[in-house]
């Protein structure tokens, strides 16, 4: 395993978890709460099976720079 060993959750913070993902908050939020990854709680949220939000914080513009840095174009219209 590479990296650091992850800290197994508790049933207090899978309670917490539930309360803050049921309460609304956001993805950022709840990890600084739990002093957790934002990968860690979706993946834990995923694992209970409870409703997060997927955030789409990356604009149309930020999405084209980042095609265009990969090598790809878009079509344009004729």
């Amino acid at each position: 395993m590479k990296g650091t060993p992850r800290a197994p959750w508790t049933p207090e913070q899978d309670k917490k978890l539930r309360a803050l993902v049921l309460s609304a908050n956001s993805v950022d939020i709840i990890a600084e709460a739990l002093n957790r990854t934002t990968f860690a709680v979706r993946r834990r949220a995923n694992t209970l099976r409870l409703p997060i939000e997927k955030d789409c914080e990356a604009s149309q513009t930020d999405l084209i720079r980042w095609l265009v840095g990969l090598g790809l174009k878009a079509k344009t219209k004729p």
